[in-house]
């Protein structure tokens, strides 16, 4: 936990001479890779005299509700979800696409591009905000299933999987399977019922959630990246002066820096976690993932229009 000038708030409001700084979940290395974004940061602006006051726990409303906050300029740094970048410019729906990336090498790689993160500013400007970077969460996302593993594609027939929206709906029957829309709440009943046989998650999920007892093999497909955003206010960051511009971007490089190296870290102890909870990881081949990557290229038009998919897939070509 970071000292000094940090101050644990909930609602209260901030004095004009601290930064406020909002934390969708709670302040915990271990297992919350914004923290560990977010804390790195907040010592470095400690460290250069800037005072912070940090929100957590979703004490300042909900996503949207801190996404206005931060346009307003009352807030100067979010947590946000995916979502709200998606909200404001589909080109950030690159970030979503299934089986586009191999690694987090390579879509940090994006997240370095330049011209990517200029076009997609100009869109978040609208509303007042910049986005900083992606706070990575561990791997990227996989198959979780309850009663036999997936090696091959051809093994998703017979399977009925927890779907979020109609995208992941979609993406399901692709390869075979057949999915049913359930609240994440409602997650572990469906799981012990069988009204689902899995979900795609990233590899902590079942363990944070306590999924474990119903949940039998993870197929490491590497689907996605698991992230959140860090977004500033723009109000804020073009207010700055010279010397503080200097001192936040190189607290944004120390949170990068800090996040990717506990991400490094969580690849391997979340497949261990996996297996001390009782769940068996698969590795497929490279063959059986070019099958389910081929397949679910034919489903991208259901998460944005055509030419914003031709657009990002040629801008993130660079990095494949």
């Amino acid at each position: 936990m970071a000292t000094g000038a940090l101050a644990l708030t909930g609602c209260q409001p901030a004095s004009r001479s601290r930064m406020r700084v909002a934390l969708a979940g709670s302040p915990n290395e271990n297992w919350n890779g914004v923290w560990v974004w977010m804390r790195a940061f907040i010592e470095a602006m400690e460290a250069s005299g800037s005072p912070i006051s940090l929100s957590t726990n979703a004490s300042l409303g909900r996503e949207e509700d801190r996404t206005e906050l931060t346009g307003l300029g009352l807030l100067q740094l979010n947590d946000a979800s995916v979502s709200e970048a998606t909200a404001l410019s589909e080109m950030y729906v690159v970030a979503q696409l299934p089986f586009l990336f191999r690694d987090l090498v390579q879509f940090d790689q994006l997240l370095s591009d330049e011209a990517f993160l200029s076009e997609l500013n100009q869109k978040l400007a609208r509303a007042g905000l910049v986005l900083i970077d992606a706070a990575f969460l561990g791997g990227m996302s996989g198959l979780f299933t309850t009663q036999r593993p997936v090696r091959e594609i051809e093994d998703m027939k017979g399977l009925r999987l927890r779907a979020m929206d109609q995208r992941d709906l979609v993406l399901i029957e692709s390869f075979g399977a057949s999915g049913v829309q359930v609240a994440w709440e409602e997650t572990p009943q469906a799981l012990q019922t069988g009204i689902a046989s899995g979900y795609f998650n990233p590899p902590l999920a079942p363990v944070l959630f306590g999924h474990g007892a119903y949940l039998k093999y993870f197929t490491d497909l590497k689907v996605a990246p698991a992230h959140r955003l860090i977004v500033a206010s723009s109000k804020w960051m073009n207010a700055m002066d010279a010397s503080t511009r200097k001192a936040v971007e190189a607290a944004f490089a120390a949170g990068r820096l800090a996040n990717r190296k506990w991400s490094e870290q969580r690849l391997q102890s979340d497949l261990e976690l996996l297996k001390d909870t009782g769940i068996e990881t698969v590795h497929v081949s490279e063959e059986a993932r070019s099958k389910f990557r081929e397949v679910a290229r034919r489903s991208y038009s259901a998460y944005a229009r055509d030419s914003v998919i031709d657009h990002v897939l040629k801008i993130s070509g660079r990095y494949l």
